[in-house]
């Protein structure tokens, strides 16, 4: 009896690999190609659709921009010419792909493929016409549940494609598409239980017939992650639509309808549009990830023609008055020299409000030469340098002006502040001052702040018990009544907004 049954088993295991030979002759290895400036666009975008949150598109550009993305793909025959059918998301946005049939004694490759037609999640690739592997053909009959079925394609393995077949039956031959599945357009999907995984996309779902050939039931395209054992491809009406009209009326994508326009760019014209359009267009993940760029851009050349507003507004790369109304917090350190006698360092936290007024505190040290005298006699014992501790608040308002993806603020700001200026003056050492500064700051974009370089000229009033080494503009008669002094100077500061 053993003998039988390891009999029956060998001869099952030679049957299956026949079957995986077979199959290997019409499922291959697709891989996009792209030149090295498309995967710079693909990376700015990347990296941009990730700071506007939208991570499944994010994420789909970051595969294609890597060398090595690959998906899965089968040999068929349309009008008498040779083609791969596989996903749309597979290729992407390649014009071209290289084609690999992995058997088990050698590979057989075929470069630089061009893609002919795409639609829904669907793609085509023409093959050269010496191409001898084997076309698989579809299947005609009824789809119903529990039909058995066989999953076929190149999941990765250690990040490199590794040939997989597994086995399942149908659980769901018409899944509702409009509840279930709100990804894709499309509108018979196929549920079944024959596992697949990452890099089996666009492999296809087959079925054995009574005479022993596999055709195709759909092309493998998702796999739910929140349930074991739910495998769901594109079935063959949708395939048969796909394939009887092109390829004159499905144009392959095109990424350069985005390459004259940078990633930042794009996200500021996308977070200039109404906050509904923004979620519209965020919403669309079943799009491919630059469709929804196009889509931004839609909708923006509407809002213009529609609004009269200036498509000015919408570019960051144009010179334009800011009017989005951001607000921000804002840390500045800033430096002024009184004509290299005095100086006054410090710094301001606060915020700024729609961009245009700014308020907050303010601590400063101003370091003057002032007089001290003997506190028992009063009698002056000379000049020396005095830091003055000065806290206080401070107000003013700027004009934001955006200068390519920079923006240069002319700014104006009146502070007042107070604080003690121990001398050992007899009169207590005691000093208010008001400072008015006036300058330009450069708003220099980080990638979730703003780096502030500014320039500015500082008038500066101060009232004092102390008798202070400078040219004063007026000075106060009587000696038990403050001082009051004026100086000018330059300044700078450097600061941080968030």
């Amino acid at each position: 009896m053993k003998k039988y049954l390891l009999i029956i088993l060998l001869i099952m295991s030679s049957t299956l690999n026949l079957f995986a030979q077979g199959l290997r002759h019409s499922v291959c290895i697709i891989e996009p190609e792209f030149t090295e400036s498309e995967r710079a666009i693909l990376s700015d975008y990347s990296l941009f659709m990730a700071r506007a949150g939208m991570k499944s598109a994010s994420q789909m550009l970051g595969a294609y921009k890597n060398e090595g993305t690959f998906g899965s793909g089968v040999r068929i025959d349309v009008n008498g010419k040779k083609y791969i059918l596989t996903n749309l998301h597979v290729v992407g946005y390649a014009k071209t792909a290289t084609i690999c049939f992995q058997l088990h004694d050698k590979n057989i490759r075929y470069n630089a493929c061009p893609v002919v037609s795409t639609a829904m999640d669907l793609a085509l690739i023409a093959l050269p016409d010496d191409c001898e592997m084997i076309a698989l053909p579809f299947y005609d009959g009824e789809i119903t549940e529990e039909l058995a079925v066989v999953a076929a394609g190149f999941p990765g393995l250690g990040n490199k494609p590794s040939w997989q077949l597994t086995r399942g039956y149908i659980s769901n031959a018409q899944l509702d598409t409009d509840v279930q599945v709100s990804v894709s357009p499309v509108s018979h999907i196929i549920q079944h239980t024959a596992s697949i995984d990452l890099g089996s996309s666009g492999g296809p779902l087959l079925i054995k017939g009574e005479d022993g050939k596999y055709r195709i039931l759909g092309i493998n395209t998702w796999k739910a992650f929140y349930r074991d054992g739910v495998g769901l491809a594109i079935g063959k009406e949708d395939i048969n639509a796909f394939v009887s009209s092109m390829p004159e009326n499905n144009a392959p994508k095109d990424i350069a309808a985005v390459k004259e326009t940078s990633g930042e760019d794009w996200l500021y014209a996308l977070r200039k549009l109404p906050e509904n359009s923004q979620r519209e267009i965020k919403s669309m993940d079943w799009q491919m990830p630059l469709d929804q760029a196009l889509k931004v851009f839609a909708v923006r050349d509407s809002l213009i023609a529609n609004s009269g507003k200036s498509a000015k507004s919408y570019q960051k790369s144009a010179t334009h008055i800011v009017t989005d109304k951001e607000n921000m917090y804002a840390f500045r350190l800033f430096y002024d020299n009184y004509l290299g006698m005095n100086m006054q360092p410090g710094f301001q936290i606060g915020y700024d409000l729609w961009r245009f007024m700014n308020f907050g505190f303010q601590f400063s040290v101003l370091l003057t030469d002032a007089m001290t005298e003997d506190p028992t006699f009063g009698t002056k014992k000379g000049y020396k340098l005095c830091p003055a501790y000065m806290f206080g608040l401070y107000l003013g308002g700027q004009l934001p002006i955006a200068v390519g993806k920079y923006i240069l603020a002319p700014r104006i700001v009146q502070s007042a502040s107070a604080g003690p200026q121990p001398t050992g003056n007899i009169y207590g050492g005691f000093a208010i001052m008001t400072d008015t500064r006036a300058g330009l700051d450069w708003h220099i974009p980080l990638s979730s702040s703003e780096f502030i370089v500014g320039l500015h000229y500082d008038m500066n009033w101060i009232w004092s018990k102390n008798d202070l080494q400078m040219t004063p503009y007026k000075k106060a008669a009587s000696s038990d009544q403050f001082n009051q002094y004026l100086q000018h100077g330059v300044g700078l500061s450097l600061g941080i907004a968030w």
